[in-house]
């Protein structure tokens, strides 16, 4: 008969005390006669001390073609608005280092101390807060071999420390990953009247200053900002790899014509950790080149018997996309545009000026920037046809 030992111990044979026959002796017996007796039986207590050890032996709990998941790959924590986010990956190898051929889910423990300091380490009290039965996922989200856990049952004033373990189809544990913690509080104020300038290739942002919490109280522990951008067809992704302590950020080699929609979150700290507020609201700016080609020079009008010949210098601008003509007849207070279609060389021939009057031209540059820019105007030339 086999009993099973406690916790993954070895089967363990329970002991079997024969009836004593008192017709019979216990020792050798000679010639059929009645024999000697030999030494007493064992008393039953002392059979099962000496059994004892040997049924407390560990073993492994699974089947030999069974074993236990390795650790979690990428286990991380990190605050995203009023929840504290874990992620993982999948394991990819067992205890032995081999690869992992059966997984049936993930067990996620947390456990809560008072305060906020780092050395408020749990040694246990460790609860399940998640069970993630890959063939049914009713909590949690699995999305290709990531694992992602929203813990939204926070209090201000506490810390949270987290620990994660893969188990196979028999439910047992495997390794754990290193436990993560982080502090938790009210968090600050989302910034106000967000404002973005745009630039050429660039955008200046600026927000009116935090001063108090999510519940109205003053905040004494402010860190600083941080901004967010969001590109066309792209999720949010922070643009500041350090905490700006003013509410003015500017942001250079952008593109231009391209739309990028920016938030601002301010951050306290608590404790050795950072918490974010919710987001400001959104922004959306279209950088664009504002500088225009720079003035044209030596610009030349002579009389041609088909009208006014007029030359100047090739613009040295590298987004040049054209030329524009302008004219007034002497005695006239504004130039009129001859050109609205640019002229893609620094030459014209102006066919519509009549002979025995006075002309005065001046030409410009324009880039190919959306929209335009036009140059300043060059310097006069003034002809008598």
């Amino acid at each position: 008969m086999w009993g099973r030992g406690p916790g993954g111990t070895a089967p363990c044979p329970l002991p079997h005390t024969p009836t004593p026959n008192p017709l019979k002796g216990g020792g050798r017996g000679s010639g059929g006669g009645r024999g000697t007796f030999g030494p007493p039986a064992l008393p039953l207590i002392l059979i099962l001390l000496l059994l004892a050890p040997a049924c407390g032996k560990k073993v492994a709990p699974l089947s030999p073609d069974e074993v236990l998941p390795g650790p979690v790959r990428e286990f991380r924590l990190s605050q995203e608005g009023e929840s504290l986010v874990l992620s993982w990956l999948f394991p990819l190898e067992n205890r032995l280092g081999q690869p992992l051929t059966q997984l049936k889910g993930f067990s996620l423990y947390r456990c809560e101390t008072d305060g906020v300091a780092p050395d408020r380490r749990c040694l246990k009290d460790f609860a399940v807060l998640a069970d993630i039965d890959l063939s049914y996922p009713r909590v949690g989200q699995v999305q290709g071999e990531a694992v992602v856990f929203r813990d939204t049952r926070l209090r201000p004033g506490r810390r949270y420390e987290y620990k994660v373990a893969a188990y196979g189809p028999r439910r047992y544990l495997g390794d754990f990953a290193p436990a993560l913690s982080h502090a938790w509080g009210v968090l600050p104020q989302a910034p106000r009247d967000l404002k973005a300038q745009p630039g050429d290739r660039s955008v200046t942002l600026t927000w009116t200053p935090v001063a108090r919490l999510a519940d109205g109280s003053p905040t004494t522990d402010l860190a600083g900002y941080r901004v967010y951008r969001r590109d066309p067809g792209r999720s949010a992704q922070r643009v500041t790899p350090q905490l700006l302590p003013e509410p003015v950020f500017q942001e250079v080699a952008l593109m231009n014509g391209v739309e990028y929609t920016y938030t601002v979150r301010a951050v306290r700290r608590v404790g050795p950790d950072f918490l974010e507020s919710l987001d400001s609201p959104a922004v959306t700016v279209l950088p664009r080149d504002t500088t225009p080609p720079p003035p044209l020079l030596n610009l030349m009008a002579v009389p041609t018997a088909k009208g006014v010949e007029l030359r100047w210098d090739e613009s040295p601008a590298k987004d040049l996309a054209g030329y524009r003509v302008y004219r007034r007849a002497g005695g006239e207070p504004r130039f009129t545009l001859l050109t609205p279609k640019l002229l893609a060389r620094p030459y014209f021939v102006d066919t519509q000026a009549s002979p025995g009057r006075t002309w005065i031209y001046y030409v410009t540059a324009v880039d190919d920037a959306q929209p335009p820019n036009e140059s300043l105007p060059s310097e006069e030339a003034e002809v008598t046809r």
